[in-house]
């Protein structure tokens, strides 16, 4: 049951934390700690205590003395990290827990509330039913009962509104502490940064919507911003409702320091390789970095957009933008997909814009969760985390451009099962104008339970469009074989479908040429499999195929070619 808090507008939602875990994280974080005090206790005996003489003797006794005090800011972050988990660990044991114990007796109470309500409803049309020719016993009975539904719904209306207030407060000490440990884990380097400025910090850190982060974002001076975007890079270039040039400029430099520091092995090493390229070569735009997440790491890539003039000054890289598209992967994508899906969104900006003089287009290769392999497709638990990530990265979409830019979401086989979670799953559409599947693995099944709750999927203000392609026979799989996606998008009500076996398509410039067919399932390797190893250049959305044409023209103008 999908519920909303009356005074604070908070969704009722069970807060996952774990206390051991977190328990754990503390004491490992402890021992390190303590492993180096004992490192440095070993060091300083050696630089005041190692016995011999001789050069070599002498520049290991400096040396120690110099790596025992290296040591020291390390440790002292490390005790900060310790402390930010202790003190997170102590609230969300007793706050969350708090709240998510009040969470069934809240739908009870609704549900008695409701009851109540319609019984009201009820006793009421009964009594209206009453003619002047009804016995005094009759009337009398009706009123009663009258008065005893306003009694009842009465008594559950202070019981659920009392649950409310007890939820409320339990959630908002828990939202508190989690914005404190944000903030506390920002600020665990010990970086010596003025009073207001940490104090801006911990504002961002508790911030609840993208337009609260900007407006505290515009209150800050230049040689604030300036300050956060150096010292905290990963933070601010992370934090929806940021303005995107600073993101982008802040995700630069966290992108420089985390190639600075490697190598770190593979897959990492070639993944960071690869979106070098992509910033380097084809002038992408890091949106979103974390590259230490796990299971994988995570990256949004924004294609035709500039952040500096030919004089080298920053400006809006959304300036003269009317089209943003989010492209999402499905199964096995990842930052190692990057060469292929970065020439996929430079080759919807070309086409878009070609197919109308007034578009001028940005496209977005979003690589925000953990997608699925074979053993977990059939699950919507990919789709829900990456739905939580796309939605927020979308809402920051919408706070970030006008509403005269059309916003249009593009996901490939499971990724058009996570799309289409995040938009259909959420109170409103996120600023999406069109949501566009190809190749579904399935969409959700009118209502997914962890994430809606029992609400529908609701699309409203949102043109869905759709294709398969008729030997596609791994996405019909995907759907049919799935736990919670099995719904084809063309048969959402008003969808519109378009072709992908090949045919007519536009040529940019005027006139047509033939578009072609995709044979199977992938993106852009063609071929019935998921890899799509025997046939080049024709998935979905390669530049040449009728599928990908489809998508450019609705991108500009709003309507499929065919």
């Amino acid at each position: 049951m999908s519920l909303t808090s009356p005074n604070r507008g908070w969704t009722l939602e069970e807060i996952e934390y774990d206390s051991g875990q977190l328990e754990g994280i503390h004491a490992d974080l402890g021992k390190l700690t303590d492993a180096g005090g004992n490192a440095q206790i070993v060091l300083r005996n050696i630089d005041g205590g190692l016995e011999g003489r001789g050069q070599s003797i002498t520049l290991v006794q400096r040396e120690s003395g110099l790596l025992a005090t290296r040591m020291n800011p390390t440790i002292a972050t490390l005790g900060r990290i310790a402390d930010v988990v202790r003190a997170y660990g102590e609230a969300v044991a007793t706050h969350a827990r708090t709240a998510n114990d009040l969470i069934d007796d809240i739908e009870t109470a609704h549900a008695a509330n409701e009851a109540a309500v319609a019984d009201l409803e009820n006793a009421r049309s009964q009594q209206q039913m009453c003619t002047p020719d009804d016995d005094a016993s009759t009337r009398s009975t009706a009123e009663q009962d009258v008065t005893d539904a306003q009694s009842s719904l009465a008594t559950t209306r202070s019981a659920l509104e009392g649950l409310w207030e007890s939820w409320e407060a339990a959630y908002a000490l828990w939202d508190e502490a989690y914005g404190a440990a944000i903030a506390g884990l920002v600020r665990s380097d010990g970086s010596t940064l003025s009073d207001s400025t940490l104090s801006a910090i911990d504002a961002l850190a508790n911030a609840d919507t993208p337009a609260e982060v900007t407006e505290i974002w515009d209150g800050l001076t230049d040689a604030q911003r300036d300050a956060l975007r150096l010292t905290y890079p990963g933070f601010i270039g992370n934090l929806e409702g940021v303005p995107y040039l600073d993101r982008m400029l802040a995700n630069r430099t966290a992108y420089e320091r985390v190639i600075d520091a490697g190598p770190y092995g593979e897959p990492l090493d070639t993944q960071f390789a690869n979106l070098g390229i992509e910033i380097n070569r084809f002038q992408g735009q890091l949106l979103m970095f974390n590259p230490f997440e796990q299971p994988q790491a995570t990256a949004a890539v924004m294609y035709g957009v500039t952040i500096q003039d030919e004089n080298g000054n920053p400006v809006d890289p959304l300036k003269g933008i009317t089209n943003v598209n989010v492209l999402v992967g499905g199964m096995f994508s990842g930052l190692g997909d990057l060469e292929a899906w970065g020439q996929s969104a430079r080759d919807l900006n070309f086409f878009a814009d070609g197919y109308n003089d007034g578009t001028r287009s940005a496209t977005i290769a979003w690589y925000g969760y953990d997608s699925p392999n074979l053993l977990t497709e059939h699950t919507m638990g990919s789709a829900t985390e990456g739905a939580a990530t796309l939605s927020a990265t979308l809402r920051g979409l919408d706070n970030e451009v006008s509403s005269s830019v059309t916003t249009s979401v593009i996901g490939h086989s499971y990724g058009s099962t996570t799309a289409f979670l995040a938009v259909g799953g959420s109170p409103d559409n996120l600023g999406v104008d069109n949501l566009i599947a190809v190749g579904s693995a399935g969409v959700p099944d009118g209502y997914h339970q962890t994430w809606t709750g029992d609400d529908p999927m609701d699309y409203s203000g949102t043109q869905i469009y759709a294709s398969r392609a008729p030997g596609d026979l791994v996405a019909r799989y995907g759907e049919h074989s799935s736990f919670g996606h099995g719904t084809n998008p063309e048969e959402l009500p008003g969808a519109v479908s378009f072709e992908s076996d090949g045919g007519t398509v536009p040529k940019v410039g005027g006139g047509t040429e033939d578009g072609l067919g995709t044979p199977g399932h992938a993106a852009h390797d063609g071929g019935n499999s998921i890899w799509g190893w025997w046939e080049e250049g024709n998935g979905y959305l390669a530049r040449d195929s009728e599928s990908f044409r489809n998508i450019a023209y609705i991108v500009a103008n709003g309507q499929a070619w065919n």
